[in-house]
């Protein structure tokens, strides 16, 4: 099988997690922490992340204890995510958790400043699935997106994480008109010579920062790929695995080993085949990346409640909340409280 088609999880199960609609939940995205090393335009306020004590976050025992419950809950897929993961003093631990509680598929999503110093160390710890944001091959855009990012750094930190053997890379393309809709092909050359596969996304208005680059920057999918095909050819359909998410997947016949894949949140609603949940670095599960809906485990976690306890409340309220599909809106109010950094993407 080639590398970029291989799936990375356990023997399918039936999982315990259940919405109304039919769909079973078996991914958790994990934030461990609300910080990051960029503030990227489309992400984070440009001032960044506003500050929240220690106390507030969840603590290592308490993230053990959460991917405990939702392993025995039929979870098999995690994804370790932030702000910035990396920077968590005790991702290692948190990855050996999930280990440890049988989870056969643990992935990371990192902006990869630090992965020339943590490529190696993921690796041995057993995470097999990595995804790197690189919005541009531009040093002046991507310092520009990043809000002082340098594109050096990352891609040494892609060629050593490579190196590395990490089994699964993906590069995170956020499509943005302006800024990196005149030099998709060159993305795609690049992750065509890493073999690595390569995803664009486009951007959802999610806090003031998502709004305002969605208002001034969107591209759809379906126009980002034919700018690709009229430099680089035709796009084929690619295999696409059970696990893959909610992206399209193509590939060029002359390159089966990297795929291109389209994430289209706003232009083709993917809500039909949803498996997923997030939790947050406070503790917070939210049901739906653009809705509200969600609760606090935190008041569970430190009060008296057990493991089953609190497995039949998450059980509960997956069931009677996870809305049928997303649906994304521009309100102030919320703008002011939820950004991407804090939802983990």
């Amino acid at each position: 099988m080639d590398m970029a088609q291989e799936v990375f999880a356990v023997p399918a199960r039936e999982s315990a997690l259940a919405d109304r609609f039919g769909r079973q939940i078996t991914y958790l995205r994990i934030s461990v922490t609300e910080h990051c090393n960029f503030r990227c335009s489309y992400c984070s306020p440009a001032e960044g992340t506003p500050f929240f004590a220690r106390k507030d976050h969840l603590q290592v025992d308490e993230y053990d204890r959460l991917i405990g419950v939702f392993a025995d809950l039929g979870v098999r897929h995690m994804r370790f995510t932030g702000g910035e993961p990396l920077i968590h003093p005790y991702l290692p631990d948190l990855i050996a958790a999930a280990h440890q509680h049988g989870i056969g598929k643990i992935s990371i999503s990192t902006n990869g400043l630090l992965l020339a110093r943590k490529a190696e160390q993921l690796q041995q710890s057993g995470v097999n699935n990595l995804n790197i944001s690189l919005d541009s091959l531009e040093p002046e855009v991507f310092a520009r997106v990043t809000r002082g990012g340098n594109l050096q750094e990352v891609l040494h930190g892609i060629s050593v994480a490579i190196s590395a053997g990490i089994p699964r890379i993906k590069l995170n393309v956020v499509l943005m008109r302006t800024e990196n809709g005149h030099n998709l092909a060159d993305l795609v050359r690049y992750a065509l010579a890493q073999h690595v596969d390569i995803r664009f996304i486009e951007t959802m208005p999610l806090g003031q920062a998502g709004s305002e680059a969605q208002n001034a920057e969107f591209l759809s999918a379906s126009e980002a790929k034919m700018l690709i095909e009229k430099e680089l050819g035709t796009l084929y359909p690619a295999f696409r695995p059970t696990d893959n998410g909610p992206a399209r997947l193509f590939q060029f016949a002359e390159h089966p080993r990297s795929q291109i894949g389209f994430i289209t949140p706003i232009s083709e609603n993917f809500c039909a085949t949803c498996n997923r949940v997030r939790l947050t670095a406070s503790g917070r599960l939210v049901f739906c990346l653009g809705q509200e809906n969600g609760m606090d485990l935190l008041p569970l976690l430190r009060g008296s409640s057990r493991n089953e306890e609190i497995a039949d409340e998450i059980r509960d309220r997956i069931w009677q909340d996870k809305p049928e599909r997303h649906e994304f809106v521009t309100d102030p109010e919320r703008s002011s409280r939820i950004f991407m950094m804090r939802l983990g993407g």
